[in-house]
């Protein structure tokens, strides 16, 4: 294609410094950008640079987290702006260089390169249209609706006109390259134009023009703007973290440690900080968050935003005055300590955000300044701690009192029976609480009818640490952690039944941080495996009343799910146990499952504000249960089997919907009498 500068000296120097300029102001801020992220603490991001690679063909140029309901269309949408931005960068890159050197960019002559610039400029335009209908009429509660939004898609809207107008007017008017592959539109365009040659001539030379500066102008503003994530996500995506998402980062050498947590936005790492950057303030996190749903302060992209302003607004005076550490983010806001200790840590913001932010590390960084150096925690989550250091659990009951539940049933420990091949941890929950020493009682009932080999600690176990790390105090989570990897050193543990998610994600996911790697697996995981082994049967007819099936709603616990992805395998158990029939809880389920209430240290937290998390979710189920009656609400995990008692009691329904737990459900369909010797 012939460029207008082509043969004039001037013309290609005022390009060249429109240009410079506009690159200059991107560079400048860019450098500016920087500086400041630097100023976030060292991380290393660096592992499976393989799953990195991948991670960035799926999830940047793949686009995967948008395509997920309900934001499919509008998903889609975005994708189509993202795609046909990077195709028609290449083209606009090719127009700079034809145009001022006479050199082509190789294949951008081409009938495949040339369609696809025209297909995709049509789709950002429709898909353009799209956003704008959806901002001015429908506005999403949690989408930051503003100016900004509003001149970003004006600029790409303005790029793929002016492109599409010089393509047009240029074969019109004659002027289209020798041997250039026509554009499909301007082809399809060419009989209805409405104007001469000349004025052809002229909107080619002028839509030109526009392309090139209007990139220029794009580039100095875009680093000022929310849209900088065009930028930043490809190198959030990939250094996102490779840790498994249940498991926060360890505080290496904890003893030595000044100052512990995020008492300053240096004590970030410049990952999280860089998540600022990228935030797309699209409110897909806030749209998952069980907090917010339910009145409480908590936003999780205010979170994000806030520790982006108080980075942009401090930044400065850091880079020039190191011992100035600013206010830490926790103390931001009149409201943030409140906001801080909302989360339940559930997951579903990370799952939800399509740029891979990561949320929970913040929120518990602030938390662990709040708890271990301010001392600021709600009074009973630290009387959880307090419990948690004095007896071992968060209830506070007698370490000796541990192994009651097993009473009468015959269940060897570690020291008499050193040589089991499995440890059963039963956790604080299914130890101490009344309700769910009953599913532990079924889970010997299964293991004993497949005659697994297994053994549990007794008075020898102690809290796996969850609580104390979710909420900040990361001292005292080493100290448990440390405690039981002694305990299963000394008995040559090596694998691991878990009950409770939080026990089976902290000692597969965060015991290896400190040295105590084992093969983990959830009751759910080893009924399905022992069904399919064949050494797990169920009694002829069991459950069924003259063929009727008993239908049971399945909630996902999150720490089963969202932060493990154990999803089909309690499902897959559902499915083979006689006389149930499984029924999900639309469309709260899998990886947009509604949490409970109790995780990240909430279970011994008191909710004053909004309503209740577990009512709630109890309001979802009786939904389900309303377009498909059930009589149980089947969950595999002892915090939500508490949650969701007290949300039935609450609302009157425990007879109508009873809550229980997925080992209740398999050891109630067991053969009678079974007791085959582990």
């Amino acid at each position: 294609m012939i460029a207008p500068t082509a043969g004039n000296a001037l013309l290609v120097a005022v390009l060249v410094a429109v240009w410079a300029v506009g690159w200059g102001l991107f560079a400048r801020r860019a450098w500016q950008l920087y500086r400041y992220l630097r100023l976030g603490r060292d991380e290393d991001r660096t592992q499976r640079p393989a799953r990195r690679i991948r991670d960035e063909l799926v999830v940047y140029l793949g686009q995967q987290k948008l395509f997920k309901r309900p934001y499919l269309v509008r998903g889609l949408a975005h994708a189509f702006i993202f795609w046909g931005f990077a195709v028609i960068t290449i083209g606009t890159v090719d127009l700079f260089l034809s145009g001022v050197f006479g050199f082509r960019v190789p294949g951008t002559g081409t009938a495949l390169f040339v369609w696809t610039v025209d297909l995709f400029a049509i789709l950002v335009i429709a898909s353009i249209a799209l956003a704008l209908v959806r901002r001015l009429f429908f506005p999403p509660p949690r989408m930051h609706v503003a100016l900004d939004g509003y001149l970003i898609l004006g600029g790409i809207a303005f790029l793929m006109v002016t492109l599409l107008l010089f393509e047009t007017t240029g074969l019109v008017a004659g002027v289209a390259a020798p041997g250039f592959a026509d554009p499909p539109l301007a082809r399809l365009l060419h009989d209805l134009w409405p104007l001469g040659d000349a004025a052809s001539a002229a909107v080619y030379g002028a839509a030109w023009w526009g392309h090139l500066v209007g990139v220029a102008a794009f580039a100095a503003y875009l680093p000022q703007s929310k849209h900088l994530h065009i930028f930043t996500t490809l190198p959030n995506v990939f250094f996102r973290s490779q840790r498994p998402r249940g498991a926060l980062d360890l505080i290496d050498g904890i003893e030595e440690r000044e100052t512990l947590g995020a008492g300053s936005v240096r004590d970030l790492s410049w990952k999280q900080l860089l998540d600022g950057y990228t935030c797309t303030e699209c409110g897909r996190c806030s749209d998952q968050c069980p907090a917010l749903a339910t009145g409480k302060p908590l936003d999780p992209q205010r979170i994000v935003l806030d520790v982006r302003d108080q980075l942009l607004r401090q930044g400065g005076r850091l880079v020039l005055d190191g011992s100035d550490r600013g206010t830490p983010p926790a103390r931001w806001s009149a409201t943030k300590v409140e906001e801080l200790w909302s989360c339940t840590t559930c997951g579903g913001c990370v799952e939800a955000c399509p740029v891979t932010i990561e949320h929970i590390d913040k929120i518990v960084d602030m938390r662990r300044w709040l708890a271990m150096m301010e001392g600021d925690v709600p009074p009973e989550a630290q009387r959880a701690l307090t419990n948690i250091e004095r007896a071992g659990n968060p209830w506070g009951q007698p370490r000796d009192a541990r192994a009651e539940w097993a009473a009468g049933l015959g269940v060897p420990t570690s020291a008499e029976r050193p040589d089991a091949e499995w440890l059963y941890f039963v956790g604080c929950a299914a130890s101490y609480d009344r309700r769910n020493q009953r599913v532990a009682r079924s889970v010997v009932e299964v293991l004993r009818a497949s005659g697994v080999s297994f053994a549990i600690l007794g008075n020898e176990e102690t809290c796996n640490g969850d609580p104390a790390r979710r909420i900040g105090n990361e001292y005292l989570w080493q100290t448990q952690a440390r405690a039981n990897i002694e305990t299963f050193a000394r008995y040559g543990v090596r694998k691991v039944i878990a009950s409770c998610p939080h026990c089976f994600n902290t000692i597969a996911n965060e015991y290896p941080q400190l040295g105590g790697s084992y093969e983990v697996v959830h009751t759910a995981q080893l009924v399905q495996r022992l069904v399919t082994e064949g050494r797990l049967h169920f009694a002829p007819g069991a459950g069924a009343s003259a063929g009727a099936k008993e239908r049971v709603a399945y909630h996902d616990p999150c720490y089963l799910g969202r932060h493990n992805g154990i999803y089909d395998e309690p499902r897959g158990v559902m499915d083979v146990v006689p006389g149930v029939d499984r029924v999900e809880v639309r469309p709260h389920h899998r990886e947009r499952g509604f949490c409970c209430g109790a995780g990240g240290g909430r279970m011994w937290m008191e909710e004053k504000v909004g309503q209740r998390v577990n009512h709630r979710r109890m309001d979802q189920i009786l939904a389900a249960d309303a377009a498909t009656p059930v009589t149980k609400v089947a969950s595999a995990c002892p915090f939500c089997l508490i949650m969701l008692d007290e949300a039935a009691g609450a609302k009157g329904v425990q007879e109508r919907i009873k809550p229980i737990d997925l080992m209740e459900l398999v050891a109630a369909r067991l053969p009678e009498k079974e007791t085959a010797t582990p």
